[in-house]
């Protein structure tokens, strides 16, 4: 059951509310938001500044969501939210703790959340990939790569289903990070978890952020069609370029430099994705089956977030 237009607005401005509870809206936070509100046609008059100095009645838009799917697709990004900046604090989870009491989120779930996202920091290990040192030869391994993985990201992010759709963009995320390490090593840099993280953080701004409103959009008639398919190929695709670029220059550009390049990378991408669309329909054929049943077992806790992605892993 898609999520109304009045409980998805509602549920953007609790998503803002936690955000701004700790007094601050870190640049890294307002990037995300803005990158993926310029992509929605918000009402008439509603704007992301004008929501941020709102002075926000949690308790008034809580009462505004009637569905459980949208009270569950509220409170997992009001989750991802909270933990944006890699900890919750007493202020964000007071909060949390108060939208959890009003929509009557179970224990279950809220472990589950938990679960997700302490997988999400620590898994995830490099591919063992060959430096190549032939100009010609790494740029087709690494086309071929950011190909791959933007296909991956898109046949995840092209039918969202509802409670464990946070948990497929955490594994889109994971998904990116990995493409980045992996282009890293086509260029003989020894890339970790954190400097990959590092990296998309200054291309996207905050990754959870992120997860948090494409958690809500996603299932709105006529927001979510622009963030499911087409725009999980351009981000991924857009960051496979960013990182290639980054690695080219020795890894010497900075946050402003990153964002920049992504901009125009993304662009690049939403035209990759029109070239590449037959393919992206064929693999979104192909492996719906797969993704069907590694979407249930995930939900019922019967893999781990590195099972789902290993699997992943194994799609061609």
């Amino acid at each position: 059951m898609p999520i109304s237009e009045t409980e998805a607005l509602a549920s953007l401005r609790v998503v803002l509310c936690v955000a701004k509870s700790d007094g601050v809206i870190q640049p890294e936070e307002r990037s995300a938001l803005e990158d993926l509100l310029n992509t929605v046609k918000l009402p008439e008059g509603a704007t992301l500044d004008g929501l941020l100095q709102e002075q926000i009645d949690l308790n008034a838009e809580l009462g505004k969501l009637k569905s459980s799917e949208a009270k569950d697709s509220l409170f997992q990004s009001a989750y991802s939210m909270a933990h944006a900046d890699g900890k919750c604090t007493s202020k964000e989870q007071v909060m949390l703790d108060t939208i959890r009491g009003r929509l009557g989120i179970s224990e279950e779930s809220y472990s589950l959340l938990g679960q997700l996202y302490g997988e999400f920091r620590d898994t995830l290990t490099p591919s063992g990939i060959v430096p190549i040192h032939d100009a010609e030869k790494r740029r087709k391994e690494v086309d071929a790569d950011i190909l791959k993985y933007s296909l991956i990201a898109t046949v995840l992010g092209a039918n969202p289903v509802p409670l464990v759709s946070v948990a497929t963009d955490i594994i889109v995320i994971g998904i990116q990070v990995k493409m980045i390490r992996d282009v890293g090593q086509y260029w003989n840099h020894k890339v970790d978890r954190a400097a990959a993280k590092s990296l998309m953080m200054g291309a996207l701004g905050s990754t959870a952020a992120r997860i948090a409103v494409t958690n809500l959009i996603k299932f709105v008639p006529g927001w979510g069609s622009l963030v499911g398919a087409a725009a999980s190929f351009a981000t991924t695709w857009g960051l496979g370029r960013v990182a290639d670029q980054y690695f080219a220059s020795g890894g010497k550009m900075g946050a402003k430099e990153l964002r920049e390049a992504f901009k125009s990378a993304k662009k690049e991408g939403e035209k990759a994705y029109q070239e590449h669309k037959g393919e992206v329909e064929a693999k979104q054929a192909q492996h719906k089956a797969t993704i069907d049943r590694l979407n249930a077992e995930l939900k019922a806790g019967k893999i781990t977030e590195a099972e789902y992605q290993n699997q992943l892993d194994k799609l061609n």
